[in-house]
């Protein structure tokens, strides 16, 4: 967005009537997105009422440590939502992150389709793990993702059910056959050979 080339932006329009007022001049709006991103801010209670006003929240939760977003506004919150920050002297977020779009069954997720996912409806039928582990392993940070019940059953079936159900019961049958039916207590110092400590580090 900054490569191609900046340009000055309104924070007014006169196109249309609805919106938020500009102080002072009626015929003017202000620009929605002015408006809505704002309204991270104002959620915390700035500005102050006065000098005297310590608003505890604002101090407290902004700058942001991270924005998550959707990559469709990422140019309002990579470059507009800076320059008002900026504008106010006030302090941009630290990390900003936009996120892909989830599809279901290759197509847009949308109302008019009638396709949308109800997640409380996701986990009744296949279960709060069983949906975590789906939407966090499916789809890598930024990528776009599709959902499908098919998609779900083969995931969780997979990797759940037979390899880490098979783990988990290759490894409690050791113990229960060569442990005395307990994980053995062990002290790091003495106990673990190098190989060990090098393995444990790898995996941290």
């Amino acid at each position: 967005f900054v490569k191609s080339g900046l340009r000055d932006l309104s924070v007014s329009r006169t196109s249309f009537q609805w919106g938020v007022p500009v102080p002072g001049d009626e015929e003017h709006v202000m620009y929605v997105w002015i408006d809505a991103l704002t309204n991270y801010i104002s959620a915390l209670g700035y500005p102050p009422n006065d000098e005297n006003d310590k608003n505890k929240n604002f101090e407290k939760f902004w700058p942001a440590s991270l924005h998550v977003v959707g990559k469709d506004i990422l140019r309002f919150h990579a470059v507009y939502w800076p320059a008002f920050l900026m504008a106010a002297d006030l302090p941009l977020p630290e990390k900003l992150f936009a996120h892909g779009w989830w599809t279901k069954d290759g197509e847009k997720i949308s109302k008019s389709l009638g396709n949308v996912i109800d997640p409380v409806a996701l986990v009744e039928q296949y279960g709060v793990d069983q949906t975590r582990f789906f939407l966090m392993t499916e789809v890598g940070f930024g990528s776009d993702g599709d959902f499908s019940d098919m998609a779900m059953v083969l995931k969780v079936n997979s990797n759940l059910a037979n390899e880490l159900g098979n783990l988990c019961q290759r490894v409690l049958t050791m113990i229960f056959k060569n442990c005395d039916k307990a994980v053995p207590s062990v002290d790091p110092a003495t106990d673990f050979t190098p190989q060990d400590v090098a393995l444990l580090k790898s995996a941290a």
